[in-house]
């Protein structure tokens, strides 16, 4: 009976054990991730790593629309991608801004090199197109009735588009091809005048963007840089590879070159009020001083000075007089270019990338090494810096609205109020209190 009892009390201890180890390899199992290699030895897994998430690849492409961005009362806004992006001309509207840039970028607002177009309202930049290809010639474009109007010329066809206000093409039509162009507007409808390597053309825009070509033709090669519309004909600046050509031009009788400035570069065409009727003022940089030319409206040369001094100048008119401002030196002429008043000066540049005048308030753009500067006279003063960037070249445009000067450049800078440059040269639009 003892023997019994000692053999069951053993039986019970096996019993216990097994299931003491049976519960041990379990928990193994199950919470610590144990494996049981052959020959009964445990090994411990350790738990896995999660892959780390990869960084996207390029292109990055931004979402639009995109808010503008306030300064200090500085409203900045701008488009273009990781490469060089250089504005090529803008249409100021009441509402928007259309601001048309080359581009040679794959990333952020552009989709690949070519011609673009960005419009921007107060509040928002609100859209960014591609309208060109990369080897498109942009001929210009003006504020129409029926919307803003452009000319583009690639390969063996020329384009006129039309937009709407959010930047969508709302009208297009063929145009013989070209290498420069000169938009205006007369009587209502858009004119352009066409460069191309044989001579210079005409034509308008009719109804249902219908272009009539006139028969009429210049036959030198040259490039309209400046012009208006007075009294039934067309007073135009053009340019070749050295000298201002003045010429005339109406549709009954076609091309009249009146005077030609050898060796002259054009700056700038001003209106100024004639005896007769309209005239206009031109200033071009000779050798190294300034001619500036007043003329009739048929062109005729009413009177003419060289200014020693430098190459670098800006004029300004009130309708009247006429105020040239040059690296040292103002000078203010009455029309028949009689000096008025003469006046030392601190300013120091070399060339001028825009020149604006609205009332008492003077906005001159001045270049000077490689950097684009905002200087602004009130009341005939001084001129006081307001705003500077590093400038790439390509087209600057300004206007004065209200007490605002609204400005689109191409900038390089990644300071100040143009931290947000994506890279290269962008496109930038500034509201600027003046």
């Amino acid at each position: 009976m003892q023997r019994q009892k000692t053999i069951a009390k053993w039986l019970v201890i096996i019993l216990l054990v097994t299931v003491a180890v049976g519960a041990y390899i379990m928990y193994d199992a199950l919470y610590l991730g144990g494996d049981t290699a052959e020959g009964g030895s445990t090994t411990e897994t350790p738990s896995p790593t999660p892959d780390p998430v990869p960084e996207p690849e390029p292109p990055y492409y931004t979402t639009l629309p995109r808010p503008v961005q306030n300064y200090g009362g500085i409203a900045v806004s701008h488009a273009g991608g990781e490469g060089d992006d250089v504005t090529l001309g803008t249409v100021f509207t009441a509402e928007r801004v259309f601001l048309f840039f080359s581009s040679a970028s794959n990333e952020f607002d552009c989709r690949g090199a070519g011609t673009y177009l960005a419009v921007f309202s107060d509040d928002e930049l609100l859209s960014v197109t591609r309208i060109g290809g990369e080897n498109a010639v942009f001929g210009g474009a003006k504020l129409t009735g029926d919307g803003v109007a452009a000319l583009l010329s690639e390969g063996d066809a020329g384009r006129l588009l039309v937009f709407d206000d959010g930047g969508g093409v709302k009208g297009e039509t063929e145009l013989p091809p070209f290498t420069a162009a000169f938009p205006l507007l007369a009587e209502g409808k858009l004119a352009a005048f066409l460069s191309t390597a044989d001579g210079l053309s005409f034509l308008t825009v009719e109804k249902g963007l219908t272009p009539s070509v006139s028969p009429f033709r210049y036959p030198a090669r040259c490039e309209v840089k400046g012009g208006f519309f007075a009294g039934g004909s067309f007073a135009l600046a053009a340019e070749n590879d050295e000298d201002i050509i003045i010429l005339s031009f109406s549709q009954n009788s076609g091309f009249k070159c009146t005077k030609t400035y050898d060796k002259t570069d054009f700056l700038q065409l001003v209106p100024v009020a004639g005896e007769d009727g309209a005239a206009f003022a031109v200033l071009g940089s000779k050798g190294e001083s300034v001619l500036l030319a007043v003329l009739s409206a048929e062109g005729d040369e009413v009177a003419a000075t060289v200014r020693e001094g430098g190459p670098a100048a800006a004029l300004f008119g009130d309708g009247v007089s006429l105020t040239l401002v040059r690296p040292g030196l103002t000078e203010t002429f009455c029309r028949h270019l009689d000096l008025i008043s003469s006046s030392p000066s601190a300013l120091d540049f070399d060339a001028v990338a825009a020149a604006r005048e609205s009332g008492d308030a003077r906005v001159l753009i001045a270049v000077t090494d490689g950097n684009a500067e905002v200087l602004l006279s009130e009341n005939g003063g001084d001129f006081l810096s307001l705003a500077a960037w590093a400038y790439p070249g390509g087209n600057v445009a300004a206007e004065i609205v209200g007490g605002t000067l609204f400005a689109a450049f191409s900038s390089s800078s990644a300071d100040g109020v143009l931290f947000e440059n994506f890279g290269g040269a962008d496109a930038w639009h500034l509201c600027l209190p003046l």
